[in-house]
């Protein structure tokens, strides 16, 4: 049984939402649920945000991004949103993505390097137009700016410890 359910947040894009506030609550899956590591960047794409975070690791690694943001910005039916989402969060990849809290909504935020795979993938299938992909890239790089600006003593070296944070991920076997 799914902790979350998806609803519309306030300000009117998707989000998950704490089923507890409609009677039904699962304690068990309420201890996966996090709050967001440190808020980066927002931008609004057609009046929606797309929101980055600092990385939740704490080890270098590149800003993570709402990518239930990402999903709402899409050509996606909110159910095949709801549908995509569960298989983030439960699939081969789950430990790419986490369900996290900011201000009132629930969100899955995962790396940036995979929401921008996932974005090329969207592209290629039709599902989000060239601009939203290019708006990715240039409000990735804000964040990015964003968190070398809270780091001033950083190693020269953490950026390509960054680059290969995720260098030992490995595709499921099929």
């Amino acid at each position: 049984m799914e902790m979350f359910f998806y609803a519309w947040s306030h300000d009117g894009h998707p989000a998950f939402r704490d089923p507890a506030a409609s009677g039904r609550h699962d304690r068990e899956k309420d201890s996966m649920l996090q709050p967001a590591p440190a808020f980066l960047h927002a931008a609004d794409f057609r009046n929606l945000p797309l929101r980055f975070f600092a990385p939740p690791s704490g080890r270098p690694d590149l800003p993570w991004v709402a990518i239930s943001d990402l999903l709402s910005l899409s050509r996606l039916t909110r159910h095949q949103q709801q549908v995509t989402l569960t298989m983030f969060r439960n699939g081969d990849f789950q430990a790419l993505f986490r369900t996290v809290t900011h201000d009132d909504d629930i969100l899955v935020v995962c790396p940036v390097l995979y929401a921008r795979e996932i974005c090329h993938a969207f592209q290629d299938e039709g599902l989000i137009d060239a601009d939203l992909n290019d708006f990715f890239i240039r409000t990735n790089k804000t964040a990015f700016r964003k968190q070398q600006e809270s780091m001033p003593d950083r190693d020269p070296a953490w950026f390509f410890q960054a680059m290969g944070a995720h260098a030992d991920f490995s595709w499921p076997q099929t």
